[in-house]
């Protein structure tokens, strides 16, 4: 012990503070330099006023502001008889950084041990340890259940290593489900080293006694051969270590070392360290039993409440509010924050806060990597760190709890502990329990509500295929197949493409969500790929795009349709989104499986479709009877296409072609040319561009979202005549003649009539021009 004068302040002028003044007074090698108490009417003011005062010649202030605390030069130890949570967060000031501060049992105990400690001179080490255990027993026996565990093994601590001259020290207790010692505090090593040492009984010095439960004394450094663990210091030049025993059942270990090679252990430090350790342990033993106890109640009580708040009818936010909250006032000093894992875009997301009024929540995301919650998504590791740069007596410890349910993570348990303890192993078995607790209810409630989300969508997907089912109309089928499930799945857009009639090639039918340029130009090359995926792999294809590889296509879902098990259509959604959250997101494989039923009965109704079709072209007489003819059909159409280019602001072309003298001119071979004349026209033009034939002579043309000339269609007439030597021929002799003419909208006309009027118009086709110079042009 140093022989120098400590200088001593009391916070506390109660019964309890003033029940340690004889003690420190009788010491010789403390001074108190003074009293300090907020409240006016403690013990020693109001007996001030009866008039029993302090001694002068002691020379102690008496104070009513704790500042003044500050003020005092060459404080060293500060008492907090108090012991509530104002005068613990006042000692945390930066000015009491470097002073040590007790309470009235760790004062009692060492300034008790510290009494009976033998004078100069004496031999009687029998009596000077019996003196000493027996000032410590009388302190032990003192002890009830409500004394503050991290303080209590403070003070063993203490006593173990000032009366050793021990430079370090630290206390190990046994974990009997990991068969492990874990430090539980320590002098002269590193917090966050503390909090990460696991010994193995049997391995090292403190795991070898901890096995045979017979204390060690070792001179010199420990050879490696014999002790590999926990760490090889190369600077420890003594060590003792001695179990820690209650009832003969090994609960921990007590280590002190030195690096002094003047300084040697003796037996008698081993003897007294060894009784020490056994009075110690009761004590440790049973403050273990109620501070397990404590825990226990409080996490039951949690438990229950945590219960019943989860299972309410709030919002899964406000619910983990509570949670949090709860969680920040049972353990001393602790933020809490509540992270939900989102298995569709792989982020977690901040639900959560003890903060009040805190912003962010449900916008505040992180990928899997970053940060300490983003570090645990892989690993689902429970991550501990401890500030380093500690201020005064204040630990800091940050921490990150995977929560899992069902080998599911569903989010992490995260909290910022700032208190003069740190973060107690009990506390922190607790937080362990109840994040547990926790993620089986976010669990149970995230099934229960995607079971619902599911059962909705399948509805959704039931009512619109039986509506698909009765639709005749193809145009208003295809539709209906593009824009449902973009809708139900929360997709931004969606595109369909079906396979024309004797090609491998899938046109663009309808489109939903394409509208902005720049969405277009990322989608359509994803798209592309994407349907030739599907076509080589002939199923369901999904694909995810970081936000760097893709600012506007972040997701991309695709589905082949089959009709007698050939594939003839391909649909595609793009961007799945959510109300909750402004982050768009991968699909699921919920969502595939609703787009899978869904695609029975877009299936279904395609068939429906294309058998009615194929009816009605096998009867075309039918359609005569009625009053349908080509040209009528041909008019309908026309107006269809021009009530949709008025909607979307497009323009379109109506072209006739008269192919004069034609039957006369070929006989046989008039069927043949007309079929190369349709198959180069088809070439020539897009699949969604419509001929018909309006007589035995005349073809009707409407080429869509497009006002340009129609030389594309010239080229092709032109192409087919001068590929065969007949049909030049024919032509060239005059015997047959081309006749055309064409009208754009809305440049040439508004309604079918005014633009097939000008389309009637035709003029004679020049064989001898280029019309492909032309529309190079």
């Amino acid at each position: 012990m140093p022989n120098d004068l400590k200088n001593i302040a009391i916070i506390g002028a109660n019964k309890e503070g003033l029940k340690l003044l004889p003690i420190l007074l009788n010491d010789g090698k403390s001074r108190i330099c003074m009293i300090a108490d907020t409240n006016r009417d403690a013990m020693l003011f109001k007996l001030n006023e009866l008039g029993y005062r302090l001694a002068k010649n002691l020379d102690i202030k008496i104070i009513h502001d704790l500042n003044e605390i500050k003020k005092q030069q060459g404080l060293d130890i500060i008492i907090n008889a108090l012991q509530d949570q104002a005068t613990e967060k006042f000692l945390e000031s930066p000015e009491f950084r470097d002073i040590e501060k007790l309470g009235p049992l760790s004062t009692r105990l060492i300034w008790g041990v510290r009494a009976s400690a033998p004078k100069e001179g004496a031999v009687d080490k029998g009596h000077e340890q019996f003196t000493l255990l027996s000032s410590f027993r009388e302190i032990v026996d003192a002890v009830r259940l409500t004394i503050d565990r991290k303080e209590l093994l403070s003070v063993i601590l203490k006593l173990a290593t000032e009366y050793t001259h021990a430079e370090r020290g630290s206390i190990m207790l046994l974990s009997a489900e990991e068969g492990t010692l874990r430090v539980e505090i320590a002098k002269g090593m590193d917090e966050e080293v503390i909090r990460k040492i696991r010994v193995p009984l049997g391995d090292g010095i403190s795991g070898k006694v901890a096995k045979e439960g017979k204390p060690m004394l070792i001179s010199g450094k420990a050879k490696g051969d014999e002790f590999t663990r926990p760490m090889d210091r190369s600077d420890v030049k003594n060590s003792m270590c001695v179990p820690l025993l209650v009832n003969g059942e090994v609960i921990g270990v007590i280590n002190v070392s030195s690096s002094e090679s003047a300084h040697v252990f003796t037996n008698d430090d081993l003897n007294f360290l060894t009784s020490l350790a056994s009075l110690a342990a009761e004590v440790i033993q049973r403050s273990n039993e109620y501070e397990r106890l404590r825990v226990d109640a409080a996490k039951f009580t949690f438990w229950k409440e945590v219960d019943t708040v989860m299972s309410s009818a709030s919002p899964l936010d406000k619910r983990l509010n509570v949670v949090a909250r709860r969680l920040s006032e049972i353990v001393p000093g602790l933020t809490c924050f509540i992270y939900i894992y989102d298995d569709d875009r792989n982020r977690l997301f901040l639900q959560a806060s003890s903060i009040k009024d805190a912003k962010g929540l449900g916008l505040l995301s992180l990928r899997a990597g970053e940060g300490m919650e983003g570090a645990t998504m892989d690993s689902m590791d429970d991550v501990f760190l401890v500030d380093r740069t500690e201020h005064g007596a204040t630990k800091r410890v940050y921490l990150t709890l995977p929560m899992v349910s069902n080998n599911t993570l569903v989010g992490t348990l995260n909290g910022h502990v700032v208190s003069s303890h740190g973060l107690s192993v009990y506390h922190e078995s607790f937080l362990k329990d109840i994040r547990t607790l926790i993620a089986e209810s976010v669990y149970k409630q995230n099934k229960h509500e995607k079971e619902k989300l599911r059962s909705r969508k399948m509805f959704a997907v039931d009512e619109a295929g039986l509506e698909m089912i009765s639709i005749k109309d193809p145009k208003r089928l295809v539709t209906i197949i593009s824009t449902t499930p973009a809708a139900i799945l929360g997709a931004e857009g969606s595109l369909l493409r079906i396979q024309q009639a004797g090609s491998k090639r899938f046109q663009t039918v309808s489109t939903y969500g394409l509208d902005d340029k720049k969405i277009r130009e990322y989608f359509l090359p994803i798209e592309k790929e994407t349907v030739m995926e599907v076509l080589r792999k002939k199923t369901a294809v999904v694909r995810e795009f970081s936000e760097e590889a893709s600012p506007y296509i972040r997701s991309v879902l695709s589905l082949p349709l089959r009709v007698e098990n050939n594939i003839i259509a391909v649909l595609t959604l793009f961007n799945k989104s959510n109300e909750a959250t402004v982050y768009p997101c991968a699909f699921s494989r919920a969502d595939a499986d609703t787009f899978t039923r869904f695609a029975v009965y877009a299936e279904k109704a395609l068939a429906n479709v294309i058998m009615l079709n194929s009816r009605a072209e096998q009867k075309p007489e039918r359609k005569l009877e009625t009053g349908q003819t080509p040209l009528h059909l041909f008019e309908q159409r026309v107006e269809q296409e021009l009530n949709r280019a008025r909607r979307m602001d497009k323009s379109l072309v109506l072209a006739t072609v008269r192919i004069a003298g034609l039957k006369d001119a070929f006989r046989n071979r008039k069927a043949e040319f007309e079929t190369k004349l349709i198959g180069y026209i088809r070439k020539r033009t897009r699949n969604f561009d419509v001929v018909v034939r309006l007589n035995e002579e005349t073809f009707g043309f409407l080429f869509l979202d497009t006002n340009e000339k129609i030389s594309r269609l010239l080229g092709s007439i032109t192409e087919v005549i001068a590929n065969d030597e007949d049909f030049r021929k024919a032509f060239g002799e005059g015997k047959a003649d081309i006749l055309y003419g064409y009208a754009s909208f809305p440049n040439e006309g508004d309604s079918f009539a005014e633009l097939f009027s000008k389309a009637s118009s035709r003029v004679k086709l020049d064989l001898n021009k280029n019309f492909g110079a032309e529309l190079s042009n």
